[in-house]
This record gives C-alpha cells, structure tokens and sequence, in this order.
C-alpha cells in the first residue's frame, strides 16, 4: 500500500478514560454516563468537520455530553477555539453528528443537534435544534426545533430554493425546513420496525433533487425482501418522490468498475459485533460530484456511485476490509474516503478524472495511537486531510491531519 506523507493527532481534550468493557458496555445508561465527570466531559468524538476556504479554519462539530459542540481549528496556530455553543445548548444536544454546511448565499454555517439520552427522558428533551452560525459576527441563531422529541442526525441543503432537508433519530422520518419562512414538512418516515434506513447523510444534486435511502416495509411478512435498503429521491416542484426498487452495492455483487484495493494484512469485517452483520447495502456516506455522479460508501465498506439521470447504480470497489465507509469527500475532483473499525481505519483516493486504480492508506499512527474511527473527512485547498476521529472507548477522540503521498 501506499505510504503516508505525514499524519498528526490534535487534542482538543485529552482525558484517558477507563471501564468501557468491563463496567459500561451493555450496562450502563446514558443518565450514568452524565453523571460520571470523566465520561462527561472527556468523551468526546469530532463528529462534523467542514474546511473553510475563506477562513483557513476547520470548524468542528462534537459528540460531547456537557454541550459544548462546536469549535474551529486554526492549522497554522494549532489552536482550538470554542464557538459558545453552552449559550444556546440544553442538556440534551449531545452532539453535532454530521453536516456542518456553508451557505455560498450568506456566508453561514447550517447544522443541527442530535441526542444520546434514553428513552426516559423523551418527553423532556425538547428536540433536535436548526442552527445557523455567522462567522463574521461569531454568533450562532436557533432556528428552531423543526420535530418536537426528535432529533436529527443530518441535513442537506437546498442553497437555491432556501430549504434544509432532515432526518430524524430515533423515529426515522425526512423533513423540509423552509430557511425563510422557518417552516417544516414532514415529507415522508422513512424506517420501519426492523431497519434502520436513513443515508447517514443525504445530498441535493444540482437539479433539487435530494437523494437518500429508505427501508421497505413489508407490514405482511417477518422477513426481509431481497432489497430491503433502497435509493429514494424528492423533489420539492409537485412535492414529488421516485421511490426505487434497488438500493446501493452490495461485498457480493460480482459486477464492478475497478479491481479492489489491496487489503490490510491480517484485518477481517468487523460487522459481526454490531446491528449491521447482515450487508443490505446500508448506506454510510453520500458526496456529489456536482455533475452526473453521487458517489456513496455503504456500512460493509464497498464504494458505488449513483448516476443522477436515471438512478442506476454501480458498484466501483469493496474499499474498507474492516467495514465502515462514513467519510467522503471530494476536491478538485479527487474523492477521498475514510473509514475502518477498531483501530483499523484506512483512507483512499481516487482521481474520478483519470485513476484507474483506488490508493488505499492505512499507515495511520502517530505516538502510538490510532484513530478508532474516521466519521467525516474535510479537505483543504492544498489537500490536505482532516479526520474527525469518533468512538473511541479509551480516551477523547482527536482531530487529525493527514498528507498523502
């Protein structure tokens, strides 16, 4: 495999923490975990990461039980800088999980809060928050609470219309957020008993169209259909949805664009010890091209990219051996993806204009330490990477850095 140019772990916060296996896997409640300082205020995950051009700053979403969620990195000052997000956050936003998104029209950050707690306190947590954040006046706006109780995992924006698209956890559901008129639709639920459907993150194809996943619901038969993840799109002109029969590639699919990358000596899936043992194409990662292609990473590990006029998918290549593919992102028409389970993370690039081939990275250690996890991937205009490292069960996530060969 390729090497690593050079990679570097920012700590934001450092805490080593201890009893995952033995006290807290399986055990604890989320009241507990609260309660106890170390796992409060040490246990964060950078969830979000977004890169602005304008500002050479990353901004960073967090997982962090004590609500402070949203800081910037300044790379050339090495320095974190906390954005007051305890101003406007209630018990209840634990995180930022995904899409920290930059409005070309205003200048502002769009985001919203999602949730840890149990189900107990349902009916006390008010619900996932739609904020903008300005970066000239550094002051971030609630735009409101869009699903009462619900919360939400991410968004995609329609910059043109002036909308924000949803998705609701735990009750999977997509919503319409009118950024003028700060209303909501509820435009369809998307899950079902047995399933959970949503995209992770969605996209809006340069047509409206915003793409996602649903899971069928088959209220007659226990058993899962053969194509139980599935390609949906929406269009807010006649409020109309395209509800496909297929979803996105699947390891077994025999049909592909490119060879496989090498895989890691000695890694294996990891799927088994989670809910996603069986491979039904969920879906981890969506990014756009901005022309014929979305390109998407599914919870097994394989890439696929989607074509925007007719919905047809093919596979490209079974990427990460160890399974998870939550991070793509593209520049200058370069995709790089992230992912990996368990200390067993790898990155990849693929030139979409002219690569024949995927580079697979997995040399990613510094001091020591690993990522546990990469949940989202920005790039700078030099290309260089920043991680959002989540999950780890050891000590606070890190941010990092990373320049490929």
């Amino acid at each position: 495999m390729p090497d690593v140019k050079q990679i570097r772990a920012f700590r934001l916060r450092d805490a080593r923490l201890e009893g995952w296996k033995e006290r807290i896997e399986g055990r604890w409640s989320y009241r507990q975990l609260a309660a106890d300082p170390a796992w409060r205020n040490g246990w964060i995950s950078f969830d979000a990461v977004t890169y602005s051009d304008e500002e050479n700053l990353v901004y960073c979403g967090l997982n962090s039980i004590d609500g402070d969620l949203l800081y910037t990195f300044d790379p050339a000052a090495e320095r974190f800088t906390s954005l007051g997000a305890p101003s406007w956050t209630d018990p209840y936003d634990a995180k930022i999980h995904r899409t920290l998104l930059r409005n070309p029209k205003d200048g502002c950050f769009y985001f919203a809060t999602s949730l840890l707690h149990d189900v107990e306190d349902q009916r006390s947590a008010p619900g996932g928050k739609l904020v903008r954040y300005d970066p000239r006046e550094r002051r971030a706006e609630v735009l409101g609470v869009p699903m009462p109780h619900l919360y939400i995992q991410s968004i995609a924006a329609d910059w043109e219309r002036g909308l924000l698209y949803g998705f609701t956890y735990p009750a999977e559901s997509v919503f319409r957020f009118d950024l003028a008129a700060r209303r909501t639709e509820v435009l369809a639920w998307i899950g079902n008993a047995i399933l959970f459907a949503q995209p992770h993150n969605a996209v809006v194809d340069r047509d409206g169209w915003l793409w996602g996943t649903y899971a069928e619901t088959r209220a007659w038969d226990e058993i899962v259909g053969q194509r139980p993840i599935r390609l949906f799109k929406y269009h807010p002109e006649g409020d109309r949805f395209v509800w496909f029969e297929h979803g996105l590639s699947r390891v077994s699919d025999e049909e592909q664009l490119l060879v496989d990358p090498p895989k890691p000596g000695g890694v294996s899936s990891a799927l088994e010890e989670t809910r996603h043992r069986q491979d039904y194409g969920f879906c981890d990662s969506m990014v756009y091209d901005g022309g014929e292609y979305i390109y998407a990473g599914t919870v097994a590990g394989v890439l696929c990219r989607v074509e925007i006029a007719t919905g047809a998918v093919n596979k490209v290549a079974h990427v990460m051996a160890a399974g998870r593919f939550p991070s793509l992102a593209m520049r200058d028409g370069i995709l790089y993806g992230g992912g990996g389970m368990n200390g067993h993370t790898q990155l990849m690039r693929w030139d979409t204009r002219r690569d024949s081939a995927i580079r697979c990275y997995n040399d990613l250690a510094v001091g020591g330490e690993t990522p546990a996890r990469i949940h989202e991937i920005a790039v700078a205009p030099d290309h260089t990477l920043y991680l959002g490292e989540n999950d780890h069960h050891g000590r606070s996530s890190y941010l990092w850095s990373v320049r490929l060969d």
